[in-house]
């Protein structure tokens, strides 16, 4: 397979209960590329990770913009 030269890995984020080995069953925000999740997070663990993602991107933006 051949990417373009401007590919980049991407993720997108989707409701999704997980189902542990136990039957139990997590609600939740999965990370996802393609169909694999790649992590399962609670409510609280999403909003835990939007804040810092914001955060880093504002740094990201304040670094660039001072160059």
């Amino acid at each position: 397979m051949a990417y373009s030269p401007n590919w980049r890995p991407s993720a997108h984020a989707k409701k999704y209960n997980w189902q542990t080995p136990q039957g139990e069953t997590i609600p939740g925000i999965a990370l996802m590329h393609r169909h694999k999740v790649l992590a399962h997070m609670t409510p609280e663990e999403a909003r835990s990770m939007a804040d810092k993602l914001h955060d880093m991107a504002d740094r990201l933006e304040k670094e660039q913009n001072n160059e």
